[in-house]
């Protein structure tokens, strides 16, 4: 028996059957609720469901031990298998140019060289790469390695704002209008961060002024992860202060 799953999970249950007494939830109801779910893993939703309710509270609780950068939800969309880059990463036509440079440093302020980047952003019209032949993995995603002052350069594309399911009306899309919300969540970039010795950073940046800051779905939006865009010689540049924590 695994006493940590056993604890964790006997606690789960019984916080729902908890809410379920409070509030004389009826066969009716939890039937709904039954199929709800079936329908969800049916069009594959589930990850995007458990993404928007909890993957941010883990990334709160990983924050009580870490003093460098924020982490952010990963969400259902990384892809392990992106391809490595030197300099740029390969969009579109209709992609707007974004050059997206980053520094990373340790805890101590010393540039971290040879660090693992992948970074992944959905496309102009609001999708993911790699879910479907006619948008491949090749696209709005990559990984490179920091040279030896810690730093990557990588020509990209300004990302687009999308909702939270593929069909806007979808079952995730539809239970958040259930509880009064919206389903679009706003314009971002992922990264992720990894090196041997340091705790793996998984995070997410938004810019400022951009819609659906102030309600997104996820909860993920944070003062520290919001940015201002700069230009460069007519291209938009994104620059990104990173700090690892040292592995425990």
């Amino acid at each position: 028996m695994n006493t940590r799953v056993k604890t964790v999970v006997d606690d789960i249950i019984k916080a729902v059957q908890d809410v379920l007494i409070k509030h004389d939830v009826t066969f009716e109801e939890y039937r709904a609720g039954f199929y709800y779910l079936i329908d969800a893993a049916e069009k594959h939703e589930i990850p995007l469901m458990l993404d928007m309710f909890f993957n941010q509270t883990i990334c709160d609780i990983e924050m009580k031990s870490r003093q460098g950068s924020r982490s952010s939800v990963e969400g259902p969309y990384f892809l392990e298998g992106a391809p490595e880059i030197t300099d740029q990463i390969k969009v579109g036509d209709k992609a707007e140019p974004l050059l997206i440079r980053a520094e990373v440093k340790d805890i101590h302020g010393n540039p971290v060289p040879d660090v693992l980047v992948d970074l992944w952003w959905s496309d102009p019209d609001g999708y993911y790469s790699g879910y479907t032949d006619d948008l491949p993995i090749e696209y709005y995603r990559g990984k490179i390695k920091t040279d030896d002052q810690g730093r990557i350069s990588v020509m990209g594309s300004v990302p687009e704002a999308y909702p939270m399911t593929q069909e806007r009306h979808g079952p995730v899309g539809n239970l958040i209008e259930m509880l009064g919300g919206q389903g679009m969540r706003p314009k971002h970039v992922h990264q992720k961060y990894r090196k041997e010795g340091y705790k793996t950073l998984t995070t997410q940046t938004y810019f400022r002024g951009e819609n659906y800051l102030d309600d997104d779905p996820v909860k993920a939006v944070f003062d520290e992860l919001c940015l201002d865009l700069k230009e460069e010689n007519g291209v938009k540049v994104l620059d990104l202060d990173i700090v690892l924590d040292p592995a425990d």
